[in-house]
């Protein structure tokens, strides 16, 4: 998947951010709320406006306490606007004072070397945008574009502008970074050994490691040969610093995961297998699937596993090893358990301190990649299909038309896709439709990797 050029959008909190985004994408992807605050993970959303593709990103996911408080926060915002995005957006309230923008963050704009403009949000009548306009235009960021997220009045001329610069920085969705032979990425949350595995991949010290959460500021490529296939390795950002650590999955590691795990064909996904899991592990799960990219689970620190049960303090993760009398099937449970989507994942033990099991996660890799790039002629799908329909044909659903399928075709790869041809897409249960979708993976042999299955109806044929 070619890398869309980044867009950020960052302001004051209640400055009407997710709103905004929302207005662009046309959907309602962001939460929104009079409460200021209310937006607390980072939104993404693909979009497109005069033929220019580009990835929106709101960057109001911060929560505001008493430690940090609000300057803190914001600050936040803008050092990774100006570290990941191509394009910056502030938001400001236009219903409220110039004065109430605070000015660290201006001083912070006013030195920004890439494209950023004001959008003046809530201003809903043209009336009050000439008056707006040139109160605002005193903070001495310009272009400013007087907007209403809720209208969308205003914005054709903004977008306009943003798709001007992205052209004329020669971004646009055929550019693709190089990549040699099989794109892989390692991700996850900070701390789990991410760098560590990078480096025994590559066999040398080629980032800094660190037990500090965040030592890794940006993502780094290395093309390596193993045997007779490239690879290009992606190891990927925690956070900034120390003391920008938080609950919420950090603004910094955000960008960087979302970024390495669109452009990777394979990622390696990294558990601390001696560790409970959490939010920010399903979180990232949940990004390489909805990106349909393939998976590897790697469960990290193994050798700390094997002195916790011979010290009899194994964590959480391996709870019932003390019954069962095996602490790697227990771990293995629990990770199943939390990651049902990822059952076609192979899941590997591996020890970045000592190298035990990195080799056959390197192994998978290929298999993988291949699986993703496979074609399925149509005789073996018509046979399977046949088969599966005979062992379990879809269940008539109430208020409709009796399911009848006819036919499923393979239309595309890298994901893999399918069409199922069908009388009525309404009759066809989820129920089945995921049946269906696990059956391909499991019996063609599309192990690793999510396939995408699309319903076809007769009045579309």
């Amino acid at each position: 998947m070619p890398q869309l050029p980044i867009v950020a959008i960052v302001g004051q909190p209640n400055a009407g951010k997710s709103t905004l985004m929302n207005k662009i994408a046309g959907k309602p992807f962001a939460v929104t709320s009079d409460v200021a605050g209310t937006t607390r993970d980072r939104q993404y959303v693909d979009t497109i406006w005069s033929g220019v593709d580009f990835t929106l990103v709101d960057t109001a996911g911060l929560a505001l306490d008493g430690k940090e408080g609000l300057e803190l926060s914001l600050l936040k915002q803008i050092d990774v606007a100006l570290d990941q995005a191509d394009v910056v957006i502030l938001v400001v309230d236009g219903k409220q004072p110039v004065a109430a923008v605070d000015q660290n963050i201006l001083k912070k704009f006013r030195k920004i070397k890439k494209p950023l403009l004001l959008a003046i949000n809530k201003l809903d009548s043209a009336r009050s945008h000439d008056e707006k306009l040139g109160e605002f235009q005193k903070l001495g960021i310009k272009p400013a574009f007087p907007v209403s997220s809720i209208s969308g009045l205003g914005l054709g001329d903004m977008l306009e502008y943003i798709t001007d610069s992205l052209t004329k920085l020669g971004l646009n969705e055929n550019k693709k970074e190089e990549i040699l032979g099989i794109a892989v990425s390692i991700v996850g949350k900070p701390n789990v050994g991410k760098s560590s595995i990078f480096n025994k991949i590559l066999n040398e010290e080629r980032v800094v490691v660190s037990p500090i959460p965040g030592t890794t500021r940006t993502a780094i490529n290395q093309h390596i040969k193993i045997g007779e296939t490239d690879y290009t390795f992606i190891d990927t950002a925690g956070l900034k610093k120390k003391e920008f650590r938080q609950a919420e999955p950090d603004i910094f590691s955000g960008f960087q995961t979302f970024k390495a795990i669109r452009k990777s064909d394979v990622c390696i996904f990294v558990l601390d297998a001696a560790s409970e899991i959490t939010k920010q592990d399903q979180v990232v799960a949940s990004e390489i699937i909805n990106m349909e990219k393939g998976c590897i689970i790697l469960a990290n620190k193994c050798d700390l596993m094997k002195k916790e049960k011979a010290a009899g303090t194994l964590g959480k993760s391996g709870k019932q090893a003390a019954d069962s009398g095996d602490a790697y099937q227990s771990v293995r449970d629990y990770i199943s358990h939390h990651f049902p989507f990822l059952w076609m994942c192979p899941l590997i033990f591996v020890s970045a301190l000592d190298g035990e099991g990195i080799d056959e996660a390197l192994k998978a890799i290929q298999p993988i990649f291949e699986a993703r790039n496979k074609t399925i002629p149509d005789d073996e799908l018509k046979e399977f299909l046949f088969k599966v329909m005979k062992k379990n044909p879809p269940k008539l659903l109430r208020d409709q038309k009796k399911p009848k399928v006819t036919g499923l075709k393979q239309i595309d790869v890298n994901p893999p896709k399918f069409e199922l041809y069908v009388n009525h897409p309404a009759a066809i249960s989820s129920q089945f439709r995921k049946f269906l979708e696990n059956s391909i993976i499991k019996y063609l042999e599309f192990w690793g990797t999510p396939i995408i299955l699309k319903l076809r109806g007769k009045d579309k044929a």
